[in-house]
């Protein structure tokens, strides 16, 4: 049965602010010596644009090994990132593992792409493999996905998908020039535009991006079941 073409659009709609709002992010922590979540803004904004060009064909560009590499190197990336995690702070969750789980994720969509409806991929019309995911691969990392997005919605640590359970986040204040909120004080004095500063960069926000990625990539793996 067929899906909507709409729901395409909308999809990758969605995937396309998810990347736009990483590049809002990266440039924010420019001149902050210690910004955590880069690696995860750098993939989620990698990772925005290619699916939107899996669920809108007109919109994929750059060819597949390229894409192949950059995904390869982000798993690479949050696998140790994970590793060193364990080690310095014990048996825990540490966020880059699901980072890590995504990445892989995306470089097997482009590995064996014919499992998708070609209405759906554009890599499954283009690419000249002909090779297909195993189902139960697609089944239980979707359900991951989605288990991950239930739990950072769920969570009272807002902005761990990001910054992880071991870091304070004080991007917000960071880009504003303003002390993190224990210690600033005075009245309300902040304009339109700082007050929507804070909201893109409030950890919430953050939190949401992560999840409309999870909820997407979820989605794209059920195609391929």
């Amino acid at each position: 049965m067929g899906h909507p073409e709409w729901l395409y659009y909308l999809f990758g709609l969605a995937m396309m602010v998810v990347a736009a709002y990483s590049v809002v992010l990266l440039r924010l922590s420019i001149g902050s010596a210690d910004r955590p979540g880069r690696d995860v803004d750098v993939a989620h904004f990698a990772m925005g644009i290619t699916m939107a060009g899996m669920f809108v064909p007109d919109w994929a560009f750059w060819p597949h090994w390229f894409w192949e590499v950059v995904f390869l190197v982000l798993t690479v990336w949050f696998v140790v990132r994970t590793a060193q995690s364990l080690l310095r702070f014990g048996v825990h969750v540490p966020h880059e593992g699901i980072h890590a789980t995504m990445s892989f994720a995306m470089l097997l969509m482009y590995l064996f792409p014919m499992g998708a409806s070609s209405s759906a991929m554009s890599m499954s019309m283009s690419s000249s493999s002909s090779a297909i995911l195993d189902p139960g691969v697609s089944f239980v990392l979707a359900v991951t996905f989605f288990g991950s997005a239930i739990f950072t919605l769920a969570s009272p640590n807002k902005g761990a998908s990001h910054h992880g359970t071991h870091r304070r986040h004080n991007l917000a204040y960071a880009a504003l020039g303003a002390p993190p909120p224990a210690i600033a004080a005075g009245p309300r004095t902040r304009d339109r535009a700082s007050a929507g500063m804070r909201i893109l960069t409030s950890p919430r926000t953050e939190d949401l991006s992560h999840v409309v990625m999870c909820l997407s990539m979820g989605f794209m793996l059920i195609l391929m079941i």
